[in-house]
């Protein structure tokens, strides 16, 4: 591919992703964006007037999202809310609460339900550096959803590319992340990762690993949390077919920032100590929610493998510039 076209498409897909998150005002949402920040701020300064006056004019502006207004008033100052506006949000709580206990009594049913999954599907385009070098379509799919005390995360992303019409980049990766918060900010997870990569040296690979993590940070605006536990991996060579079975180490870490109302930051890192070989990965992403439904992504990958088999490299990068929608 022409470097120079090559340059041009990436600091399209830059300034793309930028203007996304230059405009991204959300045109409808639950709580109207920046609402939150203001009533704190008149909290903070003891301003119950000018507290009022905002509550006020929300509900006139965006009556549809009445209860959620409600809802963050009190979180930040519920004694200035009128007795009635605190009843609204006492019968709209105790109304979720009814719901959940009814949609629990279908047993099995309410498990399985994927209308109580958060699911949510990107597709955008995405550029990369290291074994391959090219621009290509990027997909992904992500569920997520809590139970009691399980947290369960799905996520599979697609990569494919073609140049000269021929298939350059052809990339399936899985990712099943489970937590048991047993013992408050203590918790025991299990990874699961399935990674079919066509032009990374390996056909296959699949690592398991199972781990203590602790809940370092966790504040409305940011969390982090760390864990680590032995695993093992199982690999297929693309050259030879030959398989191989190591085991390891992998501690990781989850940081996630809220830097406004609709922009917000996240980091996923892993570090992979295998018998003779080490490898690295890192996941950082800033997205900007666009409406309820619709967001604006910007990720980057970053991964090394000390072992990576003859002719693929030890680097390899990749950035997508996605639209991201929340069913």
């Amino acid at each position: 591919m022409n470097p120079n076209a090559s340059f041009k498409m990436k600091k399209h897909f830059v300034v793309f992703i930028a203007l996304m998150l230059g405009w991204a005002v959300p045109a409808t949402a639950a709580t109207p964006p920046g609402l939150e920040d203001m009533l704190k701020t008149a909290a903070a300064k003891g301003d119950e007037a000018a507290f009022d006056t905002m509550v006020a004019m929300a509900l006139e502006t965006w009556p549809g999202s009445r209860v959620d207004i409600l809802t963050a008033a009190s979180g930040v100052q519920a004694s200035w809310l009128s007795a009635g506006y605190r009843q609204e949000v006492a019968d709209a709580a105790q109304a979720v609460i009814d719901a959940e206990k009814k949609s629990r009594d279908r047993g099995i049913i309410w498990y399985l339900d994927p209308s109580l999954w958060n699911v949510t599907a990107q597709f955008g385009a995405s550029t990369s550096t290291g074994d391959t070098d090219e621009q290509s379509v990027a997909l992904g799919l992500a569920m997520s959803r809590s139970f009691d005390k399980w947290d369960h995360n799905i996520n599979l992303d697609f990569d494919f590319a073609r140049s000269n019409g021929n298939t350059t980049r052809r990339r399936l990766l899985t990712r099943f992340d489970t937590v048991y918060k047993a013992w408050g900010k203590i918790y025991v997870s299990n990874y699961l990762e399935v990674d079919f990569n066509r032009f990374s040296g390996f056909d296959y690979r699949i690592l398991d690993s199972i781990g203590l993590g602790t809940q370092l940070l966790k504040t409305d605006r940011q969390s982090l949390r760390l864990e680590g536990g032995p695993g093992v991996r199982f690999n297929k060579f693309e050259d030879t077919g030959a398989t191989s079975t190591e085991f390891l180490g992998r501690i990781s870490s989850t940081y996630e920032l809220k830097l406004t109302d609709n922009i917000d930051f996240k980091d996923q890192a892993s570090a992979i100590f295998g018998t003779g070989s080490f490898t690295f990965d890192n996941r950082a992403s800033i997205g900007a929610q666009i409406n309820t439904r619709l967001a604006a992504r910007l990720a980057l990958q970053v991964q090394y493998d000390s072992d990576a088999p003859l002719g693929a490299a030890a680097w390899d990068t990749i950035t997508r510039a996605t639209l991201v929608y929340k069913f």
